[in-house]
């Protein structure tokens, strides 16, 4: 055991100092590295939980309203979910505009390049209608027979609204009744420039599932 010779004996204030001086800059080299990781991990298990989802509350409706093709799309937008979604998912509200659901804008998206107002920006474009759940996603549907795309904001009206990054597309697959990552049938290099700092950010859930439903370091 240690024992203390000295009258006076323990650490001086220098030593303290350089100590702690240590731990504060492993600490600040760490912990942004740390929260980074977390931030992704997180946002990958949203978006793996929205697709899951999306995909169990048609399937269900489906097997009590037929399939999704022969749906009733004369009804208006809000009808519509009230019918096709509603009893499967737990919604708490239908943004009709998206203010609606707290959003400050009615196109409040941007793309992953920084553009905005682009084509995509406003959830309500066309005939979509957005829809917020329980769980805190927003996602926009068509009732559209030939438009299988589904946009899903993980978030709903925090920020950033950014495709890529919580916004994601994903789109239903006829053939095989199933909901997966827009962009899934394109190329590595496709979706690597579309998932870009440079990119629309589209095929962002493409790359996210492709990676094991982990967002890729780089």
């Amino acid at each position: 055991m240690f024992k203390c010779l000295e009258k006076n004996c323990g650490f001086t204030l220098a030593e303290v100092l350089i100590t702690l001086g240590i731990i504060g800059v492993v600490a600040a080299l760490t912990i942004p590295t740390l929260m980074t990781a977390h931030k992704k991990h997180v946002t990958a298990a949203k978006l793996k939980r929205a697709v899951s989802s999306i995909n169990q509350a048609i399937k269900l409706s489906e097997s009590e309203n037929g399939e999704v093709e022969n749906w009733d799309r004369t009804l208006p937008q809000n009808e519509f979910i009230d019918k096709y979604f509603r009893p499967y998912m737990k919604i708490t509200q239908v943004c009709n505009p998206v203010t609606d659901c707290g959003y400050k804008s009615t196109a409040p998206w941007i793309y992953l390049n920084g553009t905005e107002r682009g084509a995509y920006s406003n959830p309500n474009f066309g005939d979509r209608t957005p829809f917020l759940t329980m769980d805190g996603f927003m996602y926009t549907y068509s009732i559209f027979p030939n438009d299988s795309d589904i946009i899903v904001d993980i978030n709903g009206a925090e920020k950033p609204n950014q495709f890529g990054k919580d916004v994601f597309f994903l789109y239903r697959i006829e053939e095989e009744d199933s909901i997966i990552p827009y962009g899934a049938d394109k190329t590595d290099g496709e979706i690597r420039r579309s998932c870009s700092k440079t990119g629309d950010g589209f095929y962002c859930a493409a790359l996210i599932r492709a990676n094991g439903w982990e967002i890729p370091n780089s």
